[in-house]
């Protein structure tokens, strides 16, 4: 297992290639701000505050980032710089600003985390802020009148563009970790789980109630499907014969590994993939709000297991230690970075549908409609992260051992 924090350390050959990169980003500034290229001077600009975070925070001038990944992180700049690779370029930025940020942080703050799950925050950093790029673009050019955006299409080829940038990023630096002499090997074992169990919270309401909706809404699934099947409606039978198979993933994990899931989360994890189910019937067009409604519920279930694999990450390992506003931000970057993925998906039934013919099986109604999921999921993450992350701990616990590869460096 590696440490992030052996990355830092006092070497002044080192150090002077560090303090060259910084320069040449320094001039990259001056050049987009003198271009008129004023997102790009942003963003450089960035990037040398997190580089020169380290050396003043420690007050030495040897103790930087190293020479070698500093330049790597600077290598789409330059390349921005020459007028290179315009649409992948700032996301390849962005995951360098994602990866500085974790080196600086595991050197100058409590938080401690391993290269490989530094990578993986990569790659959620960079597809989470493309989902908040899409966002204020959509809200410029609605207030503003703005024109930043020439359609869904465009959109969707952006999100795609910095969901392959934050992947290509991640596996460069992963490669970088692997093979880098300055990270130092530990050897910490994996936590047993069993020191961390703790009661699950529960939702309000008996148990034996919740176990009784939970069996309602099945049935009403099972209805929707059966339907579907006679009617030979392929994309009404995927949409409520793929939720009904998740509600009984809970009997799965009780059968299988012995977790018996609170039964407050079944009926939550029910009700939210009734409400996609419910949904094919054509409620999204009826009802404008129904769409959002399912996004923030189901939202609220994927930002709790972003939680729980955090949790059982920082469980696994003691070289990993984060605190209660990093979890809180992870929740909502994992959301977000879930919910850009989702609509990729999307997408691509559509492009699929429009090649073999036929109706897609996930559908997109233009650039409204996406904007308006990315933010309903970032409603139902922020839900969680503020108030209900206790009902997942029991689910950290279970998983906690089972992690070993977000904190391996091997």
């Amino acid at each position: 297992m590696g440490s992030l924090q052996s990355l830092i350390g006092p070497h002044r050959l080192d150090a002077l290639g560090a303090w060259a990169v910084t320069g040449i980003l320094i001039g990259g500034v001056g050049r987009f701000a003198a271009g008129g290229h004023f997102d790009w001077a942003v963003l450089t600009a960035l990037l040398v505050a997190i580089a020169v975070t380290v050396p003043v925070a420690t007050r030495d001038l040897e103790t930087t980032v190293p020479a070698e990944l500093l330049g790597l992180v600077a290598v789409p700049v330059l390349v921005r710089a020459f007028g290179g690779f315009p649409q992948i370029t700032p996301f390849l930025v962005i995951a360098g600003v994602a990866l500085l940020l974790a080196v600086v942080l595991d050197a100058c703050t409590s938080l401690t985390m391993t290269p490989r799950f530094a990578t993986v925050f990569v790659v959620i950093v960079t597809m989470a802020v493309a989902g908040v790029w899409a966002v204020s673009i959509y809200a410029t050019d609605t207030l503003l009148g703005t024109t930043f955006l020439n359609g869904q299409t465009e959109l969707m080829w952006d999100l795609v563009t910095a969901t392959a940038a934050g992947i290509v990023a991640g596996v460069v630096f992963e490669l970088y970790f692997e093979r880098s002499a300055r990270i130092a090997r530990l050897r910490v074992s994996g936590a047993d789980s069993s020191e961390f169990d703790q009661p699950d919270a529960s939702l309000p309401g008996n148990g034996t109630h919740h176990r009784i909706a939970a069996r309602a809404l099945q049935a009403v699934l099972g209805v929707i499907a059966a339907f579907a099947l006679v009617q030979g409606n392929v994309t009404l039978f995927v949409n409520s014969g793929g939720p009904l198979a998740i509600t009984f993933l809970p009997a799965l994990f009780r059968r299988e590994y012995g977790y018996g899931m609170n039964t407050g989360l079944v009926l939550w994890i029910t009700v939210a993939s009734t409400l996609h189910a419910a949904g094919a019937f054509e409620l999204y067009e009826a009802f404008g709000w129904y769409d959002s409604l399912a996004h923030a519920v189901s939202a609220s279930l994927v930002a709790g297991v972003g939680y729980a694999i955090a949790r059982a990450v920082e469980r696994h390992s003691g070289a990993v230690d984060f605190n209660r506003e990093f979890r809180a931000t992870f929740v909502v970057l994992f959301v977000l970075a879930m919910g850009v993925g989702w609509e990729i998906l999307e997408f691509a039934s559509g492009g699929v549908a429009s090649m073999i013919g036929g109706e897609a099986v996930l559908a997109q109604h233009g650039t409204s409609d996406i904007v308006n999921d990315l933010v309903f999921n970032t409603i139902g993450a922020l839900i969680v992260a503020g108030w209900s992350t206790a009902h997942f701990e029991g689910l950290a616990a279970r998983l906690t051992g089972r992690v070993g590869r977000l904190t391996s460096s091997e």
